[in-house]
C-alpha cells in the first residue's frame, strides 16, 4: 500500500515534465531566429532575435531580444499558459491585451494586437527534427496587411 502511494506520488510529481510537448519543449532553452521583415511603403529589412525560455509555475516564459536592421534592439517577455490540450492564452510585454493561441498538429497559431495598433497573426511551424521552426507573421491595420515577417528559428541548446 505504501509503495503504491509512493509510486503514485512520484508519477504526479513527474507529470509536468512529461507534458512538455510542442511549443514548450522547443522554446525551453536558447533559440535564435533570422528572417526578413517586409513593410509596405518602407521596404525590406533583416531581423534577428535571441530568446531564452523556461517553465515557471505552469507558464512558458520567453525572454527575447529582437534586433531589426536600422532599429535599436528591443526586449520582449512572453508568458504563455496552456488552457486545455491545444489552447494558449498569455501576454507579451509589447502587446496590448491578451495573446490567444491554438496548436494544430505542429503549428502554433497566435493572435494579438501590438501597442502600436496593428493586429498580428503568427504561425510557428515546428519541424519534425525538433531543432528548427518557421515563423510567419502578418500585421494588419484596418484589415489591410501592412507588414510580414518570415523567419527561421533554430534551437541552440
Amino acid at each position: 500500500m505504501i509503495l503504491t502511494q509512493l509510486a503514485l506520488l512520484l508519477l504526479v510529481q513527474a507529470a509536468p515534465a512529461q507534458q512538455l510537448t510542442g511549443p514548450e519543449r522547443f522554446f525551453i532553452g536558447r533559440v535564435e531566429g533570422t528572417g526578413t521583415v517586409r513593410i509596405i511603403f518602407s521596404g525590406t529589412s533583416t531581423v534577428r532575435d535571441v530568446s531564452r525560455g523556461r517553465m515557471e509555475r505552469g507558464a512558458l516564459i520567453i525572454d527575447q531580444i529582437v534586433q531589426q536592421e536600422g532599429s535599436a534592439p528591443r526586449r520582449r517577455t512572453w508568458r504563455l499558459v496552456r488552457n486545455g490540450a491545444n489552447r494558449f492564452t498569455g501576454s507579451i510585454s509589447d502587446v496590448s491585451g491578451a495573446v490567444q493561441g491554438e496548436v494544430n498538429g505542429n503549428v502554433l497559431h497566435l493572435r494579438y494586437r501590438t501597442t502600436q495598433g496593428p493586429t498580428v497573426e503568427q504561425w510557428i511551424t515546428l519541424h519534425p527534427n525538433g531543432r528548427t521552426a518557421t515563423n510567419r507573421m502578418t500585421f494588419r491595420r484596418f484589415g489591410i496587411q501592412v507588414a510580414t515577417v518570415e523567419e527561421v528559428i533554430r534551437k541552440v541548446d
